[in-house]
């Protein structure tokens, strides 16, 4: 039976979840109105950034595999309409005309389409009366300008966010509102887990409380929470399975971050922490052997490959029905793990500005995810001063994981194994690395700031003992250089 003081305290815990459930849906869902709203101020298409690739990918996902249609009110059917050849929009337009169709965009210069709308059986005779000059039409909102767009299913990216997507436009319709709704709520609990991560580490309200709120109001969360790419989803997974670890259930971490990687692989380097810890518990438990931490670890990163395939099998499987097992392997998993390592893009004229992994953390070659019409651009950068000092002072407290703060050894392993799995990456051949996969780190970032200035910080002797054990670190490496 709780007492007085725990009412209170679990009230307090209730309030304060509320509160940060509350702001990160008014941060992310006026974020996401305020592009919709600037898009069709301009007459845009609506997407924002790589969502030209995700959002169509979900599309031709929703017709071609599952033979299913974008919600559409009754009364009108939007469609683009694809041609084997350029159309003379001045024919099609008095066509259109006949059949009371509206022809809503013609501007395609990669695509031969037009964008029509008008009620669904006119819309049908309007395509019927083009015989077969008609290659292919894609219901819903209008398609992005790139050649062979109504056939892309984003084959090196796994495709549970994309599912998403096409069931919010199956259910509530195809508007980019309604794209960001998974992501908006994705990021609400990115929110909230960052806050329980924290409170299960610290025991009071205050510091989850401002870890919370500084990664909902983060500008990199602000942005990659209201458009509709893949990288929040990551993030969100990783403080699952980072809440998982902090209650010591390694192994439903891991398969929190494998359930993560099916959004978009790069949650995978989550896993190679979790493997680490799993590895190190087997070892403990047989004396403290490096026999059994070295097998135990290729044991559990040979079973976390085998489950990841399978999971990801299992989530593809309307893919594989569509392509056939050989080309899903080939191009979701070989080619994708090529694509990965690979530079994707090498014309800076026409390339966007790519970034090492460790120039997120100092705000510099950040990706430009948005113009607004007033020249206002928004760029996928977390706010560095704090990214770097959180860092640093990861790397600076590191030693009181093995003397004094063993639980602060949950933060550092899954933050810095995480960077360290993007840095493989990069030294490895994947140059092209874009700044706004770093909303990975976001609630990281925080979790170890809130954990450090709370925990750590306010008692000078853990400062005093992390200073000496540098002081003696480098003392020691200058004495060894001195003496060669």
């Amino acid at each position: 039976m709780l007492t007085q003081r725990g009412v209170r305290e679990r009230a307090v815990l209730i309030v304060s979840l509320i509160t940060v459930a509350a702001l990160a849906l008014y941060v992310y869902t006026s974020s996401a109105r305020e592009l919709y709203n600037s898009e069709t101020a301009r007459r845009g298409r609506g997407h924002v950034s790589d969502e030209v690739w995700y959002v169509s990918s979900s599309r031709v996902i929703l017709k071609k595999l599952l033979g299913l249609e974008p919600r559409q009110p009754p009364s009108l059917y939007n469609a683009t309409v694809i041609l084997a050849e350029k159309p003379n929009v001045w024919e099609l337009g008095d066509i259109a005309n006949k059949y009371r169709v509206e022809i809503l965009r013609a501007d395609f210069r990669e695509l031969n389409a037009v964008y029509v709308s008008g009620a669904r059986e006119s819309v049908e005779k309007f395509i019927k009366s083009l015989g077969g000059r008609v290659v292919d039409v894609i219901p819903g909102w209008v398609l992005p300008d790139h050649k062979d767009i109504n056939n892309y299913i984003n084959w090196e990216h796994p495709p549970l966010g994309k599912y998403l997507i096409a069931l919010v436009m199956y259910t509530l319709g195809d508007s980019p509102l309604y794209w960001r709704i998974p992501v908006v709520v994705a990021g609400v609990l990115t929110a909230i887990f960052t806050f329980l991560v924290v409170y299960v580490l610290v025991k009071n309200t205050i510091a989850p409380l401002v870890a919370a709120l500084l990664t909902l109001v983060d500008p990199i969360s602000r942005a990659l929470f209201s458009i509709a790419l893949l990288d929040g989803y990551v993030a969100l997974f990783t403080v699952i399975a980072l809440y998982f670890v902090v209650k010591g259930n390694y192994k439903a971490g891991l398969l929190v971050t494998l359930i993560g990687a099916c959004f978009k692989a790069s949650a995978l380097f989550t896993a190679i922490p979790l493997i680490v810890l799993l590895s190190r518990r087997e070892a403990l438990s047989s004396g403290g052997s490096v026999v059994v931490f070295i097998k135990s670890s290729v044991w559990y990163s040979a079973t976390t490959a085998l489950l990841y395939l399978l999971i990801l099998a299992g989530a593809s499987a309307p893919i594989v029905s569509y392509m056939g097992i050989i080309e899903w392997l080939n191009n979701a998993v070989f080619g994708a793990a090529k694509w990965h390592a690979s530079v994707k893009c090498v014309d800076p004229a026409r390339c966007p500005v790519s970034s090492s992994p460790w120039d997120w953390f100092i705000g510099v070659n950040s990706f430009l995810l948005y113009v607004y019409p007033d020249g206002t651009r928004l760029y996928a950068a977390g706010f560095y001063p704090l990214w770097s000092l959180s860092l640093i002072s990861a790397l600076f407290f590191t030693p009181l994981v093995y003397t004094r703060k063993r639980e602060y050894g949950y933060i550092v392993l899954v933050f810095l194994g995480t960077l360290l799995g993007y840095i493989g990456l990069w030294v490895i051949g994947g140059r092209t690395q874009y700044s706004f996969y770093a909303v990975h780190f976001a609630p990281l970032v925080y979790v170890n700031l809130a954990y450090v200035f709370s925990e750590i910080v306010p008692r000078r002797e853990l400062v005093r003992e992390a200073v000496e054990y540098w002081v003696k670190l480098f003392s020691s490496v200058i004495s060894r250089l001195v003496a060669l």
